[in-house]
């Protein structure tokens, strides 16, 4: 018999204790558990002593998978929809959605304007979603280099669009 099924005799016994966390999640957490020691191919030493399961390693196996599905729960944003939103919806001015688009345009524009090489960093940068470290490795630039000239062409943007964003926000 393997460690995951001489583990899977005290089922419950792992329920109760993933209980004791989040009882809607239970089943959850224990389906966790056993996919973790099958993946990390825990062995009899690590979760045996005495021919019974280490259930001090079991609870901090449990413990770190509640802490992973509460952390990746609290990063759902979540939004009420209430007479607020539908009045905004309701108050749609075609107007400022033209303001915008001028915006965008002036904005691109802008960008246009810049060296190839600036041009082409933040176009990159903003278009494909890619961290700066991650991009830096594509393209063989150093992080600095990428950093400084980002955070360079981000500030004459803001320079030439803030009074233009500001009279939008009004």
């Amino acid at each position: 018999m393997n460690v995951l099924e001489q583990v899977a005799k005290y089922h419950k016994d792992w329920i109760e204790l993933a209980e004791v966390f989040d009882k809607d999640w239970a089943d959850d957490i224990v389906q966790e558990m056993y996919l973790l020691l099958h993946k990390y191919k825990v062995t009899e030493q690590q979760m045996f002593t005495n021919g019974k399961p280490n259930r001090g390693y079991v609870f901090i196996i449990i413990r770190n998978i509640h802490f992973q599905l509460h952390n990746i729960r609290k990063r759902i944003n979540k939004c009420e929809l209430n007479e607020e939103i539908y009045n905004l919806v309701d108050d749609y001015n075609e107007e400022q959605e033209i303001d915008w688009n001028e915006f965008r345009n002036k904005a691109e524009q802008e960008v246009n304007s810049w060296e190839w090489y600036e041009k082409k960093l933040f176009t990159l940068y903003r278009d494909n979603k890619t961290s700066i470290r991650k991009l830096a490795k594509e393209t063989g630039i150093s992080f600095v280099s990428i950093f400084h000239t980002l955070k360079a062409n981000k500030q004459k943007l803001k320079r030439l669009l803030q009074e233009d964003y500001d009279n939008l926000k009004l």
